[in-house]
This record gives structure tokens, C-alpha cells and sequence, in this order.
């Protein structure tokens, strides 16, 4: 609901703000006084442009501050969050400020947007009648939310819905599937040469480090063979090796450590390094029994490592990447070759889907033909009770494609007068119609429409008596379920009011004019009925017929 709503600088308003009730809010006033600037402000908040005629002082700045409670409307707080926009508990603020070296700004609950942002967030939060840029009845796409929320078949489009989307994520899967398949025949043919070109070398893990140094020994045959032979000479095979050495020092300590124990560390220690020597020596013959000279061996390591560098500079920098690529390749040809069973196996599951889908939208159809016949009976019965008598309303609808919301495209016909032939209401209605046909289309609809806040601008436009009593009984009993804020000339209508909003305007000695908004207790709506019924020459009997009239609407005693 809109509670609050702050103008400042704005065109002859100089500062003031006004507080909305939660149900029929009834603003009533001399012509000229600026009622509907209260309108002019709110079109603004919810997405119209600025213009110059609404700053009053070019010197100042102008702003302009609403509101709302939104509770938790999924809607609201699913966009304000999409746009990292906080939802300050359940409130909406909504600020433009318009500056006087044209520096505009747009605040919601704190964060700036952009106009094109704040028209995406308010979209549906007003019903506006009166400036067709937010009458809902000027937009088609409205349309069906009035006959489905008459037949009440919210349950039927939720589970239709689910599965239309259901239908199309299969749809876009086999879509996609076969353009793969389509694409992917030279793929394949690529991808199985890389393969059989990875497996012709099979490579397997650590292989080439393995066979270079098999490529060193052999290209190093002779160097090994005759270093290895010295070395081996020199630790035990020769005259004064160093076995040999050992062994002796060895034979001296053994003799004298009986006269000196502590000689014993030193035997000790000399008989571990001759272990480790020996067992060196057995290691490097072991080593030089391995060491062959074989060109031919040679020759084919060589290719080997000729054959995994090549496959390196094609498909890895290491034998490791190579086996994880050919990995990777098996698995998409494996992908590839199982497509046209999963095509097969998508196509009978989107068939069977599709016909449910089909089936349910002929449904949702049958229900929507009934409920706008309906419709159009009730209006018939209704039109002359708002000042509608001997105009046609019709609901066409029309078979489209399967879509989101069903297979039904709807039309909303309206001629004023008898013998003309109805045409699109959105084209030929007037803000006064529009706001009449509004009024009864939603005395039919048993659900509150997903917009709880209704204002009406132009209802009574050229109507009065028993239609301007209908009306009122109309638009309060909508006010029941949604906040309404209505413009009105009427006494009939005001008489409904839970909260009666005043405009004053009102000129100071130096000759500026200023705006005030004054909320009415009891007394003063009585006065102020009056006025509305016989003027300024109000009578004590012009007052108790106002009286009267608010008593009879409340049960209070005035």
C-alpha cells in the first residue's frame, strides 16, 4: 500500500506531505486546486518523465518521495533483489530529485537507479485509471490476468507452467543435440585421428625420462665400461685398493686394542666403512655388468624418443598429459557415438510431454471460453449501474502457439454506443470508461489483483445520482481487499470515504500560491460534503443531508 507520499518545489506545491490510509482514500477539492498533481506525482514515481512545468522554483530543488508498504509481495522483493537492491524490510522507498542544474536523481530504498530500472520494480504495483501510461487496460498483455483470475485457474496455470517449462528445457536440450551431432561429424573424424594417432606410440607413464637415460649410457658405453673398471680396481680389485687398505688397518687396530680398550671404537668404525666400501664395489658391478655397447639398441631408443617428442609437441608437454588428452577424447567420442540413442530417448519423453502440455492448455482454454462468456453476461447486467447503459463489452480470444501463459491470445471489445461495432478497448474508451469498466471487471474477479493499489482520476467524469451511488458502493467494496485512492467531484462517492483528503489552495499576500493537503475528521467531511452538494451557500439542511449521507454509508452517528 502507498503510505506516505512527500512533494517539495513541485509545481505550485511549495512543501507537503500526505498520508494514505489503508483502504478508500477519497481526495476531494475545488477545481484548480491541484488534485490531480497528487496523480502527476505519483505517475512520476512510478517511471514518468520530468518536465519543467512541475518545478515551481527554478532556484530550489524539487523532489518528489513515496512510500510503500509491500509486505511480502514475491514479486517486489524478487526484483529488488535481482538488483542488489535491499527490501528494508518490507518497504519501498522510492525518491527522484530533480536539481536545478539538471542533475536528476533516482533513489530506491537508498541504492540509485536508472528510470528504465525503477519503471522494471514498479511495474504492477499501481493500478492507475485516469493517465494512460499505468492503465492496466491499455495494456493487452493485462488481458489474460482478468479471465484467469475470474475463472480462477491459478492452480491449473501453476502446474501448466512447470510443465511448458519443462517442455521447452527438452526441446532446447534436443535442439542442441542434434546441432552437436550435426557439427560433430568432421569432429569426430578428428578426434578419432588424434586418438589412434596417440595410441599408435602408446606411450605409458615416465617412459621417456627412462629410455634418455638408457640413450646416455649407451651413447657412453666405453666412458662407463673403463671409468667403472678403474674405480672398481681402485676400491678392491687392485693391489693398494682401498679394501685392501682397510683390511690391513683393520689387522693392526685388532693387535694392539687388547692393550688399549679404547682403541676399540676406532676398530669399530674402520670394519663399518669396509662393509660400505665392499658393498660400493658389488653396487659398481652390478652397475657395469648392465653397461652394454650396442649400436643397434642405441638406434632404437633413439626413434622411441623421436616418437614421443613428436606426440609431445602435438598433444601434451609431458606423457602424463598426453594419456589424460587421449582420456578426454574416448570419453567425447563415447558422447558422440551414445547421441542418437539420447536423441531417441529425448524425442519419446518430449512427445509424451508435449501431449500433456497440449492437453492441459485445451483445458485452461475451455475454462477461459466459459469464464468470458461470463464476463460478458455480467457486464451486460452491470454496464447501466455505472453509467454505461447500451455500450458492449466482449472478450475475443484466438488460438496461438503453445507459450508460457497457455494457447490463447485475448481482445478486449468496447463500444459506447448502441449500432457501433466494438473495437479495442485500449482504442476507443475514454479515461472515464476505462476507469468504469475497471471498476466492474474487478467487482467480478473474486481474487485481488497482483496490483493492491488502485487510483482512480476520471470515475465520475459525466455522471451523477443513482450511477455516481453505484460507483461509490463499487469502489468501496473494492477497497475492501486493496487500497484505493480515487479522485472525486462526487458527494455520492466521497460519502464512502475511510480516509477524506482535502486539497486547499491558498494565495499569501505576496502573491504566491501554495498547496496544502488536510486529512478530514468527522465534522469536517460533513462540511465538507455539504459544500460539494450545494456550494458555498451551505444550509443547516444541506448539512444534516451530508450528514445523513455519511451515516447511512458507516452506521456512525454524526
Amino acid at each position: 500500500m502507498l503510505v506516505e507520499l512527500r512533494l517539495k518545489n513541485f509545481a505550485i506545491i511549495d512543501e507537503i506531505s500526505i498520508s494514505f490510509g489503508e483502504n478508500l482514500n477519497i481526495i476531494t477539492g475545488e477545481t484548480g486546486t491541484g488534485k490531480s498533481l497528487i496523480v502527476d506525482a505519483i505517475n512520476i514515481i512510478l517511471g514518468d518523465r520530468f518536465i519543467v512545468d512541475h518545478v515551481k522554483s527554478e532556484e530550489k530543488q524539487t523532489s518528489i518521495e513515496a512510500l510503500f508498504e509491500v509486505g511480502d509481495d514475491y514479486s517486489i522483493k524478487e526484483r529488488l533483489e535481482r538488483l542488489g537492491i535491499g527490501d528494508s524490510d518490507g518497504e519501498l522507498v522510492i525518491k527522484r530529485v530533480f536539481n536545478p542544474g539538471g542533475k536528476n536523481r533516482i533513489y530506491v530504498n537508498g541504492s540509485i537507479v536508472t528510470l528504465g530500472t525503477l519503471s522494471e520494480i514498479t511495474d504492477g504495483l499501481v493500478n492507475m485509471f485516469g493517465q494512460h501510461e499505468h492503465q492496466s487496460l491499455l495494456k493487452k498483455s493485462n488481458y489474460l490476468n482478468y479471465i484467469d483470475a475470474f475463472s480462477e485457474l491459478e492452480p491449473e496455470l501453476s502446474e501448466y507452467k512447470v510443465s511448458y517449462a519443462e517442455l521447452r528445457n527438452l526441446e532446447s536440450e534436443i535442439e542442441s543435440l542434434r546441432k552437436r551431432e550435426q557439427e560433430g561429424a568432421q569432429r569426430c573424424d578428428y578426434l578419432r585421428f588424434q586418438v589412434e594417432e596417440i595410441k599408435k606410440v602408446s606411450p605409458v607413464p615416465r617412459e621417456d625420462s627412462e629410455l634418455e637415460a638408457q640413450r646416455i649410457r649407451l651413447e657412453n658405453s666405453e666412458r662407463f665400461s673403463s671409468s667403472l673398471a678403474a674405480a672398481m680396481e681402485l676400491v678392491y680389485e687392485g693391489e693398494n685398493s682401498a679394501t685392501g687398505s682397510l683390511k690391513e688397518s683393520l689387522s693392526h687396530l685388532e693387535k694392539i686394542c687388547e692393550l688399549d680398550h679404547s682403541l676399540g671404537e676406532f676398530r669399530d668404525r674402520i670394519a663399518s666403512i669396509l662393509i660400505e666400501t665392499e658393498d660400493i664395489f658389488y653396487s659398481l658391478s652390478q652397475f657395469a655388468r648392465n653397461i652394454e655397447h650396442n649400436p643397434q639398441r642405441l638406434e632404437e631408443v633413439l626413434l622411441r624418443l623421436e616418437e614421443i617428442s613428436r606426440i609431445k609437441r602435438k598433444h601434451g608437454d609431458s606423457i602424463e598429459e598426453i594419456i589424460a588428452k587421449q582420456h578426454r577424447i574416448e570419453s567425447e567420442l563415447e558422447g558422440f557415438e551414445n547421441s542418437a540413442g539420447i536423441l531417441e530417448e529425448l524425442g519419446q519423453r518430449r512427445d509424451s510431454l508435449r501431449g500433456e502440455v497440449i492437453e492441459a492448455a485445451a483445458s485452461i482454454s475451455a475454462a477461459r471460453r466459459a469464464g468470458s462468456e461470463r464476463i460478458q453476461e455480467l457486464f451486460s447486467g452491470e454496464a447501466e449501474s455505472v453509467g454505461l447503459k447500451n455500450s458492449r463489452f466482449e472478450v475475443e480470444l484466438e488460438q496461438k502457439d503453445l507459450s508460457e501463459d497457455g494457447a490463447d491470445r485475448v481482445q478486449f471489445l468496447f463500444s459506447a454506443n448502441p449500432g457501433q461495432f466494438p473495437k479495442p478497448v485500449n482504442r476507443v474508451a475514454s479515461g472515464g470508461e476505462l476507469s468504469r469498466i475497471m471498476l466492474l471487471l474487478k467487482s467480478f474477479i473474486s481474487m485481488s489483483d497482483p496490483g493492491s493499489i488502485f487510483i482512480f482520476d476520471e470515475v465520475d467524469a459525466g455522471i451523477g445520482g443513482a450511477v455516481a451511488e453505484s460507483i461509490g458502493k463499487k469502489i468501496k467494496n473494492l477497497s475492501r481487499q486493496s487500497q484505493v485512492v480515487c479522485i472525486t467531484h462526487l458527494p455520492q462517492v466521497a460519502k464512502f470515504a475511510d480516509t477524506h483528503l482535502l486539497v486547499v489552495k491558498r494565495f499569501d499576500e505576496g502573491a504566491t500560491t501554495d498547496v496544502s493537503v488536510d486529512s478530514l475528521d468527522n465534522e469536517q467531511r460533513v462540511s465538507e460534503i455539504a459544500k460539494m452538494l450545494a456550494g458555498e451557500s451551505v444550509s443547516e439542511k444541506t448539512f444534516e443531508v451530508a450528514r445523513e449521507m455519511i451515516r447511512h454509508t458507516s452506521g456512525s452517528d454524526l
